[in-house]
Parts: structure tokens; C-alpha cells; sequence
């Protein structure tokens, strides 16, 4: 995690392909890509307020229409989260038209902890720091990090209902994307709320690997990672071919 070097609460181009794609989207199956309860609300308004664009500022109010609205204005998915009774975070709206091999409206209503369950070792071994890290956030700064996964498809979105190929042993590099998440996450306080904002990048394999550095640290990521981890990120069956085509490039040291 890290303060994030670049205002990420700016509208997209009007001329972004991606826009009209999102916005097709949503309005064909809103309860899948933007579900939304209407505790969500007050946590858009506050999010729509770090906008320095009047539309969005003009969304304010709007209620689920205008978190809709504002995916189809907006290049990253996001997710909205609200503090309950038990002080515990709760998934109360969003738009993700990119989801990485996950359902958005199975996570709508659930807290961080529930949320995070499919993720083998994440809340025995980080929950509790996810936890103090979402509760400390200050208001006035946003944080970043990375994840990435691979796909055997180029395509952006990847819901669970599309059943997308999945990787198996015949992978190649010339067939696997890189799909980066660069993640944000905002402290919203007056709502009690926090907005985790999801921009995906997707990147050929073969590109990517070849560089001697992202190579190697590529392979070791391979290597290394718990069989339980290659599995939830479904390339435990594509691992032995990818590191075997990586070794032959002779790029990893």
C-alpha cells in the first residue's frame, strides 16, 4: 500500500470505447454488474464530491441510477462499502464490469471478512491487519496497490455467468493475458463509508516476459506460490507449461 501519486477521481474521455461497453452493460443487466442497496447513497454522494467534472457533481442525489450513471463516465470498476452497527464493512453497492472470475451481486450486503472467504489464507493470515488498515484509513488521502492474475482470453470481463475458457496444461505465453488490477482505496468518513475503485489492465504474456527482469521475477512468482493460491487463481494446471516456455527463453535468471 501506498499514497497514490495520481488523482484517480477524474472522469474518462468521452471517446473511451470501454464507456459505451459499460454502459450497454449495465443497462441490460444492472442487478449483475451494479447491485446496489440503498445504504449505499450517502457513501456515492461522498465519492461523487472528490470530482472536480459538474456531471458527476450533478449525480449527486441520484441514488442507484446515478452510481450507474457514473460507470458509464467513469473508466475503473467500484466497489462501496459502509461501516454497520458492529462497525464491521459491508459491500452496499458498486460497479464492476470487469470482474476478475467473481459475481458482484453475491458479495452485495456481505462484510470485508465474508467477502474475502473464497481467498485461501488471506483472513487467517491478514484479516485482522485488512481490518485495522480499512478502520485507520485517513480521510484526505488515497492509497494504492497492485494484483494481478492470468486469463486465457484477452476479454476485460470475466464474470463467472460468461464461462470465459479457463487456463489449462496447454497453455502458452502467446495465449495468456496479464490482467493487472491497479486498486484504490478511499476513506469516505461523513457516510462511514469507503470506496475501493478497481482499473484493470490487460496485457499478452509474450510481451510482458519479454523483459529479462519481469521474466525472472515472473518465474520465481510461479515457482513459489502455495498450490492452494495457483488454484484459487486458476493456474495451477498452466503452471508447469508457463515456467517451462519462460526457462526456454532463457530470459530467467
Amino acid at each position: 500500500m501506498r499514497p497514490a501519486e495520481a488523482n484517480w477521481f477524474r472522469l474518462a474521455s468521452p471517446e473511451l470505447p470501454q464507456l459505451e461497453e459499460r454502459r450497454e452493460l449495465i443497462r441490460r443487466q444492472p442487478h449483475d454488474y451494479a447491485p446496489w442497496l440503498a445504504e449505499a447513497d450517502p457513501v456515492l454522494d461522498e465519492l461523487l464530491a472528490l470530482f472536480v467534472e459538474p456531471g458527476a457533481r450533478a449525480l449527486i442525489g441520484g441514488g442507484a441510477a446515478a452510481g450507474r450513471e457514473l460507470a458509464g463516465l467513469w473508466e475503473p470498476d467500484f466497489v462501496l462499502l459502509r461501516r454497520d452497527s458492529a462497525g464491521a464493512f459491508r459491500m452496499v453497492g458498486g460497479c464492476v464490469c470487469d470482474p476478475s472470475w467473481w459475481n458482484p451481486a453475491e458479495k452485495l450486503g456481505l462484510p470485508i471478512e465474508a467477502i474475502h472467504a473464497p481467498v485461501p489464507t488471506l483472513n487467517a493470515e491478514l484479516g485482522s491487519r485488512i481490518r485495522k488498515f480499512l478502520e485507520r484509513l485517513p480521510s484526505e488521502t488515497t492509497f494504492t496497490r497492485e494484483n494481478w492474475g492470468l486469463a486465457a482470453v484477452p476479454d476485460r470481463n470475466l464474470h463467472p455467468h460468461l464461462k470465459r475458457q479457463r487456463l489449462d496444461a496447454q497453455a502458452s505465453l502467446g495465449r495468456t493475458w496479464l490482467r493487472i488490477e491497479h486498486q484504490a482505496f478511499r476513506s469516505l468518513p461523513q457516510s462511514e463509508g469507503l470506496a475501493f475503485v478497481i482499473w484493470l489492465t490487460v496485457h499478452p504474456l509474450s510481451e510482458v516476459t519479454r523483459n529479462p527482469e519481469v521474466a525472472s521475477a515472473f518465474h520465481r512468482q510461479l515457482t513459489t506460490m502455495p498450490e492452494e493460491i495457483a488454484r484459487y487463481k486458476g493456474l495451477a494446471e498452466a503452471r508447469e507449461s508457463l515456467l517451462a516456455q519462460i526457462s526456454a527463453t532463457g530470459l530467467a535468471a
